[in-house]
Order: structure tokens, then C-alpha cells, then sequence
């Protein structure tokens, strides 16, 4: 259903520059107190970027209540965040569906690959913080605040639809651009450059698939845990598909058939995955 949470598009504009400086902000503070975090993989870097993350949180979450504050009909500032809906379980479950279907040559390549002895079936997890930080801090965070809370702000100010779901993710990849001041340091710019590209495309395209979904289902913890399986299935590694010496060569062309597949059935599924939800960020005139 629809909530009464209005403000203009200025407003929303100055609210999601200022949570996405916050949160880009936030981290690099422990630089300006002596802490250098050249590797953010370290558990130290992890611990003190999960303390600027929960500020961030706080920070956006604040601006949201307080700018319901003033609107006598306010719904509550769960529902507002996406944190209350109407079916958290179906929208939880249809989101996990539709994204392991967009990774189904993966999944299956994965399951090849353990049969074939080239892998195992669940691999160990790595160093404690940096698994923690893929699957649980980063997307909590990221999703809160350039999901849950910016996005709250556009569908308040009423702009469409579509130019929420295409434009604002834009304030969450260029959020990611800190990461390429980071990659500079280790190697030559025009390296850093393409990858800098690369992936502002890629978090650009997961933004906008999360956002659909945040507006089409009403349900934060639906996007976060969408966001969780994404970083835990990391980037798909094709190079089966040109190494002849890969264990996976020989299967190439119905694994390359399943990855295509996977991306038409994804397309042809969202629309129908996500019918039917009484979400709160979506315009109910449409």
C-alpha cells in the first residue's frame, strides 16, 4: 500500500548526495586520525569501515525520521524503511528464486566442477571478517542506505518509476569509486581506469535489479539477501570457455547454452516473480 511520506525533489536530491557522502565519508575518516588502511581486507580496516557503515545506517535512517516527523500521517518509520511489509516471506523467496535463476550456468558449472573432482562441493570460508563483511555487512549497509532509505526519498518526492530504478543507483555506484582510488595505488591508471568503468557498470546493473525489486516487493530484507547470494557467488569465471586445457572445456557449449539461458529466464521472470506485492514503494496509481 501506499505510505504518506511526500517531500520535494530537491529535498530528495540534497538527501541522497548527503547519505551517499556520509557513507563514502564515513569510511576514509580513519585516515584523517592516522589509521592508513592500504588493505581493505585487513580484519583492523573491516572492523573500524563496520563502525563507519552502522553511522552511516544511523545517519540515513535519522534524515528519514526526520523529515517523516514533520508529516502529521506519517506511517511508521518501519514500514517507511522497508522493514515491515505485507509479505516479507513470499518477497524473500521470490527474490532468491529469480537471482539463482539469473545464476544458473554458474550454479551449475559449480556442481560440474565438484563432480569432476576440480572442486569442492562447499568450499572452506576465508579470513572470518572479510566473509563477514561479503555476506553480511556489506549488503545490510549498502542496501539500507542506497535501497531502504535513498530510494525512499525518490518514491517521496514522485519521481517515476523507471527513473528511480535506472538513475538512483547511480549515487550507489559511484559510492563503489573509492575502492579505484584504492586499485590506482597497485597498478598503472588506464588499468585502474577500465576496471574503475567496469565495475560502476556492474554495480550500476545489480543496483538496478535491487531496486526494482526493493519498489516491485517492499521488502529490505528481500535486496539484502539478494545482495548477500550476488557477492557470495562473486564474478562467474568463463574460462572454460576459452582455455582448452580447463577441466570444464569439453562442456562448454551446454554451459555456455545454461548461461544464456539462465539471463532469458531471469528476464522473462521478473515481471511475474515480483506481480502481486502490496509495496509501499510503489506509486499506487499505476
Amino acid at each position: 500500500g501506499m505510505v504518506t511520506f511526500r517531500v520535494s525533489a530537491l529535498t530528495a536530491l540534497l538527501g541522497s548526495a548527503m547519505m551517499g557522502s556520509v557513507f563514502v565519508g564515513s569510511l576514509h575518516l580513519w585516515k584523517l586520525i592516522g589509521y592508513r588502511d592500504t588493505n581493505r581486507d585487513e580484519a583492523g580496516t573491516i572492523q573500524r569501515r563496520f563502525v563507519s557503515v552502522l553511522f552511516a545506517c544511523v545517519f540515513s535512517a535519522a534524515v528519514i525520521a526526520g523529515l517523516a516527523q514533520q508529516q502529521a500521517d506519517s506511517d511508521s518509520l518501519l514500514e517507511l524503511l522497508g522493514l515491515r511489509c505485507a509479505e516479507p516471506g513470499r518477497a524473500i523467496i521470490s527474490s532468491l528464486a529469480l537471482t539463482a535463476v539469473l545464476f544458473l550456468g554458474p550454479i551449475v558449472q559449480h556442481l560440474v566442477d565438484v563432480s569432476e573432482d576440480a572442486a569442492y562441493l562447499v568450499s572452506l570460508p576465508g579470513p572470518k571478517w572479510v566473509t563477514l563483511r561479503n555476506h553480511v555487512l556489506a549488503p545490510v549497509a549498502e542496501e539500507f542506505v542506497f535501497r531502504a532509505c535513498l530510494v525512499r526519498l525518490w518514491v517521496g518526492a514522485g519521481f517515476p518509476p523507471g527513473a528511480i530504478i535506472v538513475f538512483s543507483p547511480f549515487c550507489f555506484a559511484l559510492a563503489h569509486v573509492h575502492h579505484f582510488l584504492e586499485l590506482i595505488r597497485r597498478q598503472d591508471r588506464k588499468t585502474a581506469l577500465l576496471q574503475v568503468i567496469f565495475q560502476v557498470f556492474y554495480t550500476s546493473l545489480f543496483g538496478m535489479y535491487s531496486t526494482l525489486l526493493l519498489m516491485r516487493t517492499g521488502s529490505t530484507a528481500a535486496v539484502i539477501l539478494a545482495h548477500s547470494f550476488c557477492n557470495h557467488q562473486g564474478f562467474p569465471d568463463l574460462s572454460f570457455l576459452e582455455n582448452e586445457h580447463h577441466p570444464l572445456w569439453r562442456h562448454r557449449a551446454w554451459l555456455g547454452a545454461l548461461y544464456v539461458g539462465g539471463i532469458i529466464g531471469f528476464c522473462w521472470l521478473m515481471k511475474p516473480a515480483t506481480d502481486g506485492f502490496d509495496s509501499s514503494f510503489w506509486p499506487s496509481d499505476t
